[in-house]
């Protein structure tokens, strides 16, 4: 049986179904929800399957990704551990929409999380495919701020230097890093010269932008 939460956080339970649109509710402006109910947010996405926050599913199944949106909206950052949990959780393993949404809570929730976000994609036993999406927020954490995008290409060799015999999830890093340009960097221009990635997951455009400004050839 679900547990009884406030009035507020209970209204997420009803407040209904929603898809991947970039326009999300103002749940503070709309339910009165605030950072006092940031506890109940965090049970609500640590305990729910987030697999079912999908259509075909009820309505109260949704009240996992309001909350997730909502924790990222307050700026919650004491949720970023169990956020990238829940990522890597066996019973979430379908949660495509929550993967897909996940970067922009993580950036919503500010710059004091880069720390958690590096540690997560340096750890040896998450899976590449999970290491992309906090990866993802790094970027956009550096496009804000240019003081973080020297943090982000040593993030980078760090991995390259693991993991350079998987040149697909190389290429879904460098698809991320073109939104940077990052032509000041030559590691980054010898492993384009090297063709040391997959060149079916590369971003095209992405590519041949980033050779032109860097006038590689």
């Amino acid at each position: 049986m679900k547990k009884k939460y406030s009035e507020e956080v209970e209204k997420l339970f009803k407040f209904g179904k929603t898809d991947l649109s970039e326009d999300w509710p103002n749940y503070a402006q709309e339910l009165n929800i605030r950072k006092k109910n940031a506890d109940e947010l965090i049970e609500i996405v640590k305990n729910s399957n987030l697999s079912h926050a999908i259509s075909g599913f009820k309505i109260s199944d949704f009240a996992a990704r309001h909350a997730w949106r909502a924790l990222g909206q307050l700026k919650i950052t004491k949720s970023v551990t169990v956020l990238l949990d829940a990522l890597i959780d066996k019973k979430n393993e379908e949660a495509f929409d929550f993967r897909s949404e996940l970067p922009k809570v993580l950036v919503l929730l500010g710059f004091d999380i880069i720390l958690d976000l590096e540690k997560f994609v340096r750890n040896p036993i998450i899976e590449w495919d999970f290491k992309i999406i906090a990866f993802k927020a790094l970027v956009q954490f550096a496009l804000q701020n240019s003081i973080y995008r020297n943090n982000v290409i040593n993030t980078f060799s760090e991995l390259f230097a693991k993991y350079q015999n998987e040149p697909i999830f190389i290429s879904k890093l460098l698809n991320e890093l073109f939104k940077l340009d990052p032509i000041e960097y030559e590691s980054i221009k010898e492993i384009i010269k090297n063709d040391q990635y997959d060149f079916g997951s590369i971003d095209k455009d992405g590519l041949m932008n980033f050779i032109k400004l860097s006038k590689l050839y």
